[in-house]
């Protein structure tokens, strides 16, 4: 295969974070070859994803049969994410025309590094406790009621949690004036530190403590090592991608999502 330019490298380090952080997650068969990145979560069906590598892209029909034969000849629900490039029609046209539903909401895959440092805004009035296995059941309070996952969840989330925490997975919550206000976990690969789960709690909403618990992480770790790069998802045009930009956060990349789910479709399976 021939070398990769900077563009893809930079592609393959965040798509990478984001898979790895899978890995360590109960319940989940996940598979990497020259096709692309495959998920598969036995118990979250949603937590189901696939994405093309370059080479996946050009080959995508290729692709698609992997992806397939990986979820039971298509009988299984699973996403779609391809990137919005030069490709993208072409690719975008055979899922449609294969009864994919387009998911009208598009992910930002972010970038941050230190030339941006000046447009972060910490606060010491917010302190940052990094957990541990004795004490992460306040990440997991924090995390369920900032967001929206049904409670019948708490058992699996609880359990991920701890598979994660052993393994290099680092989980925090945002502390002001005694109390647990807001919540991420971090996880490190190669000089990138990709943030996932972070939200606050509904009380403590519009105080900005998303933006004060991102920025007292990153300006902490760039004081230690100033080189480390950032990345983290965000909804496409939504309040959070915002918040990240203004931090300086950049979008280098922006994914569609197809969705393929069979008990809505009507194929031949």
């Amino acid at each position: 295969m021939p070398s990769m330019t900077e563009e893809q490298k930079l592609r393959e380090i965040l798509e990478l974070n984001e898979f790895r952080f899978y890995h360590y997650m109960p319940n989940s068969d996940v598979v990497k070859n020259d096709f692309g990145y495959f998920v598969k979560h036995k118990a979250i069906e949603t937590y189901s994803y696939v994405s093309p590598t370059h080479f996946g892209e050009v080959n995508f029909e290729d692709f698609l049969d992997f992806t397939f034969s990986y979820f039971n000849d298509g009988k299984e629900y699973f996403v779609v994410k391809v990137f919005y490039n030069d490709t993208f029609r072409k690719n975008s046209k055979l899922l449609r025309q294969r009864n994919f539903i387009t998911y009208p909401i598009d992910t930002s895959l972010m970038s941050w590094s230190s030339e941006k440092s000046e447009k972060l805004a910490p606060d010491t009035n917010l302190e940052l406790d990094l957990l541990t296995l004795k004490n992460v059941k306040r990440w997991v309070d924090a995390f369920f009621d900032s967001f929206s996952y049904p409670s019948h969840l708490r058992k699996y989330i609880t359990s991920m949690v701890n598979e994660q925490i052993k393994n290099g997975i680092e989980f925090f919550v945002g502390k002001a004036f005694g109390k647990d206000v807001s919540c991420f976990c971090s996880f490190r690969y190669e000089n990138f530190i990709g943030l996932y789960g972070v939200g606050t709690k509904t009380r403590f909403r519009r105080q900005g403590y998303a933006r004060k618990m991102t920025s007292n992480y990153i300006s902490d770790i760039i004081a230690d090592s100033p080189d480390t790069q950032f990345c983290l998802q965000a909804q496409n045009n939504s309040g959070a991608e915002q918040l990240y930009l203004d931090l300086g956060f950049e979008i280098p990349f922006t994914q569609k999502r197809f969705d393929w789910d069979p008990s809505t479709l009507s194929v031949n399976l």
